[in-house]
């Protein structure tokens, strides 16, 4: 075997069916490392039970994501090392994909199109990147895309919740930078590896499925985002000095004064500001190289990560709300609303009020479109679509963004 597949754990015995299931499924095409932060919540036992052939590594504290991933580094002795979030699947013949295109020397780790879990015309990462406040992100993060290309393609950074590395460039670099314990750790190591001149690529052919929110709640997650962010302006972006730049400072206390006049204290940000680590020294990356990963890409930044979808005005059983839809039922800066209604087929019937601009409103499965109207503004139409047997998973996607559809009323009958 070529490969380890390598997971971090951390109190996560909500999720032992699908790690069980992801992990059983690669069982036959490469080794499994679990490796445990200190959980108390018995996940560590209950994955040596479930995994008996699986290396279950329990670490003695919680040091974070990227303290977690260095105990596999360690422990890896094939060639390629994949690491997965807990949260995250892949099959292996998307793994197969991947390792083809980690033959060529210039290539140091690639990652598959992550799909959003259960709605796989929904992008989660197609590369990462990082912005020039020191923010990571997931390039097309919540954009609806039928079919994001087959190209491979050369990215700034790959994300650790799901790519597939050579295991003698991991070490050679020193792994993950323990100094940060969650958030931009894959951008940080993926800078560091472009520093020695080797490349990053996204296999559009290989496709992984990824959750989102399990891991932290938002709002605690934007205040290690920040840490985070400050961490790598520091080590990449000011030079020797390793401080905050003015241009980064100012746009902090903006921030924390647009979050005061919402009531949101600012304290929570100063805190975490002020713990924010300091880099031991600076990385050099080349400016061209460095330009190319903090340019604009204004087609491709992340969409805001959607409410969790668990009721919606005009609703009836048996269809139920998927993510997409704001809090009144109208599709948010997202460009899209999911359904999800029974597998058997049937004939779904919605009424749809345009606000903004008229356009065309397309009804997608995951086959492909299976209706089409026009709305005007302002109007209200009625819309009906046969539903084939085994598409559960629908899509209303306006073709414009000035388009904003509100669902007023849902049914489906079943034959």
């Amino acid at each position: 075997m070529k490969t380890t597949v390598g997971v971090v754990t951390w109190n996560a015995s909500g999720l032992l069916d699908t790690i069980t299931e992801t992990l059983r499924g690669l069982m036959e095409h490469c080794r499994v490392c679990i490796s445990d932060n200190a959980s108390t919540d018995g996940t560590a036992d209950l994955l040596e039970e479930r995994l008996p052939e699986a290396l279950v590594l329990r670490n003695p504290v919680n040091g974070g994501f990227g303290y977690g991933c260095n105990r596999i580094i360690e422990t890896c002795s094939t060639d390629y090392l994949l690491f997965l979030n807990a949260d995250a699947s892949m099959t292996p013949d998307d793994l197969s994909v991947l390792e083809e295109h980690l033959c060529d020397s210039e290539t140091a780790g690639v990652q598959p199109v992550l799909r959003l879990w259960g709605w796989p015309m929904v992008t989660l990462s197609a590369g990462c990147s990082m912005n020039e406040f020191g923010y990571g992100y997931d390039m097309d993060f919540m954009h609806f895309q039928p079919e994001p290309g087959k190209a491979t393609t050369e990215v700034p950074c790959i994300t650790a919740a799901a790519s597939l590395w050579k295991t003698g460039v991991l070490k050679k670099v020193g792994g993950f930078d323990e100094a940060i314990f969650m958030y931009f750790e894959d951008v940080d190591l993926s800078l560091r590896v472009l520093a020695t001149g080797m490349k990053l690529k996204l296999v559009a052919d290989a496709r992984g499925m990824h959750m989102v929110g399990v891991s932290s709640s938002r709002s605690r997650a934007e205040l290690w985002e920040l840490r985070s962010a400050a961490y790598l302006v520091r080590k990449y972006l000011d030079g020797e000095s390793r401080r905050l730049p003015w241009y980064w400072i100012r746009k902090e206390l903006g921030s924390m004064l647009v979050g005061a006049i919402a009531g949101k204290n600012p304290l929570g940000r100063l805190g975490a500001l002020l713990t924010a680590p300091v880099p031991v020294e600076h990385v050099k990356i080349p400016e061209e190289t460095l330009a190319w990963v903090t340019s604009p890409r204004p087609m491709r930044m992340p969409r805001p990560r959607p409410p969790v979808p668990v009721s919606l005005p005009g609703c009836t059983d048996p269809v139920l709300p998927g993510p997409g839809w704001t809090s009144s039922g109208s599709t948010g800066p997202w460009g899209f609303g999911c359904l999800k209604v029974p597998g058997e087929g049937g004939e779904l019937k919605l009424r749809i009020r345009q606000g903004g601009s008229s356009g065309s409103l397309a009804l997608w499965s995951n086959g492909g479109i299976v209706g089409r109207r026009f709305v005007g503004p302002g109007k209200e139409v009625t819309f009906e679509a046969e539903i084939p047997p085994g598409d559960g998973r629908l899509y209303v996607v306006p073709d414009r963004a000035s388009q904003v559809v509100k669902l007023e009323h849902a049914d489906f009958e079943t034959p």
